[in-house]
């Protein structure tokens, strides 16, 4: 477990863990948010197979950590769409809800990423429900021969009278729990490939 000072102010990259292959590290803003990246190697896996699990919003509560509910609002082009993402919260805390654009494009001939940008006002307020305003976030996908690098880096504000020091581990807790429930879901193909998943593409920002 993480002592509060273990989130003291920082511009260096910090480690969580580093456990079972799969390496969380952070770094805190000024504003006492901490920024996370994160990264997994899959074996026997390939970028399209990450982004078939995506495109299965069904299975997402699945792997997602403290996700309830993942909809897909607009499909905006082959790479882009507008995501809502509904958080569950621990009592008294209230949920928190999320709506994204993202978008699929090309890094370089093995490497390709998804970009992830809130857009909170694509959607009215949800009663009860607490509106993450401030998110910018990618997972990156690289092929090492028959291998997929899945490097993820996030930050996120809350929102809401939630302490940033206990958000902040909840972040750290969820990301690695996330990666290891990745990892089952892309090695035993846990995820239906009907819907059809973003390729990439141009972006609009």
């Amino acid at each position: 477990m993480l002592s509060i000072s273990a989130f003291a102010n920082s511009t260096e990259w910090q480690t969580y863990k580093q456990q079972d292959g799969i390496s969380v590290t952070y770094k805190t803003h000024q504003n006492g948010i901490i920024e996370i990246s994160a990264s997994v190697l899959v074996k026997n896996a390939k970028a399209h197979d990450f982004m078939a699990l995506l495109s299965d919003t069904d299975d997402a509560p699945n792997w997602l950590e403290n996700v309830k509910s993942v909809t897909l609002m607009e499909r905006l082009s082959p790479s882009e769409t507008l995501v809502y993402t509904h958080f569950n919260s621990p009592w008294p805390v209230s949920d928190r809800d999320l709506v994204s654009y993202s978008c699929y494009h090309r890094l370089s001939e093995h490497k390709t990423e998804l970009k992830i940008i809130s857009q909170p006002h694509a959607k009215p307020a949800v009663n009860g429900v607490v509106r993450i305003k401030d998110l910018t976030a990618f997972w990156r996908l690289t092929h090492q021969q028959n291998d997929l690098l899945v490097s993820h880096q996030a930050y996120a504000d809350p929102a809401g009278s939630i302490p940033h020091w206990l958000s902040n581990k909840v972040s750290l807790k969820s990301v690695f729990k996330t990666l290891q429930s990745l990892r089952k879901e892309l090695s035993y193909n846990r995820f239906t490939r009907l819907n059809t998943p973003s390729v990439p593409g141009k972006c609009a920002s």
